[in-house]
C-alpha cells in the first residue's frame, strides 16, 4: 500500500485496518484486506470510493489469487549453492496489483465530473485554446504536459508564462500530476466534454 501511495496522489497513509486517499471532488477511497473464504486467512484486498453527496459511488475488488503465478509453475526453486525448496505455491506478484489499483485510483478522478458525485461547477470550464492544448498534450506529447513543446506548438496563441501559470492552476486543482507534468483523466474528460 506504501508502493501504491507513493505513486498515486492523495495518500493519507493507514489508520486502523483501512488504508486512505483524499482525491479531488472530495472523493474519500478506501483499501482494507478481506478474506473471500476463511476468516484466518485474509486473500483480497477491497476498495471503496465515497462522496458525501454521493455515498459510495465505486468499489474494486483486487483478490490475491489473480496477481500469483500459476499453480502449474515448476515445483522446486534451486539457491545459488544448488539446494532444491519446495516452491510449488502461489508467488504474489506485487507489482501487477499495484498497477491496477494505481490505473483505478486514476480512473476515480474522471468521476468527479458527474453531476450525481460532484456539481460540473466545481470544475473549470476549459476554453477552446485549453482543449487544444490538452488534445495535443495526450496526441503527440504522449501524455506529457511539457510547457516549452506546447508552447513550440501554440506560441502565436499563448505566452510560455500563461501556460506556465495554467499548468500550476491544473497542478493545483490535481488536473494535472506533479512534475513531471502529465494530462490526468478528468482533465481528458474535461477537454472532451467542453470539446463537443
Amino acid at each position: 500500500m506504501e508502493a501504491i501511495g507513493e505513486r498515486a496522489p492523495g495518500y493519507q497513509g493507514r489508520v486502523g485496518a483501512c488504508w486512505y486517499w483524499r482525491l479531488p471532488g472530495g472523493i474519500l477511497v478506501t483499501f482494507a484486506l478481506n478474506y473471500s473464504v476463511t476468516e484466518q486467512r485474509w486473500d483480497i484486498l477491497e476498495a471503496e470510493a465515497a462522496t458525501p453527496r454521493a455515498g459510495i459511488f465505486n468499489a474494486a475488488s483486487f483478490p490475491f489469487a489473480a496477481y500469483g503465478t500459476l499453480v502449474t509453475s515448476p515445483p522446486f526453486i534451486h539457491d545459488l549453492d544448488g539446494e532444491a525448496e519446495w516452491a510449488n505455491r502461489l508467488y504474489f506478484q506485487t507489482g501487477y496489483l499495484i498497477e491496477d489499483a494505481i490505473r483505478w485510483l486514476s480512473v476515480l478522478t474522471a468521476a468527479i465530473l458527474d453531476p450525481q458525485v460532484q456539481p460540473p461547477a466545481s470544475f473549470p470550464q476549459l476554453t477552446a485554446l485549453e482543449c487544444e492544448l490538452v488534445h495535443h498534450a495526450l496526441n503527440a506529447l504522449n501524455g506529457h504536459f511539457q510547457i516549452k513543446a506546447l508552447h513550440a506548438a501554440f506560441g502565436d496563441r499563448i505566452s510560455q508564462r500563461e501556460l506556465s501559470r495554467l499548468a500550476q492552476r491544473w497542478e493545483d486543482a490535481q488536473l494535472l500530476t506533479e512534475a513531471p507534468r502529465r494530462v490526468t483523466v478528468a482533465l481528458r474528460v474535461l477537454a472532451e466534454t467542453y470539446a463537443s
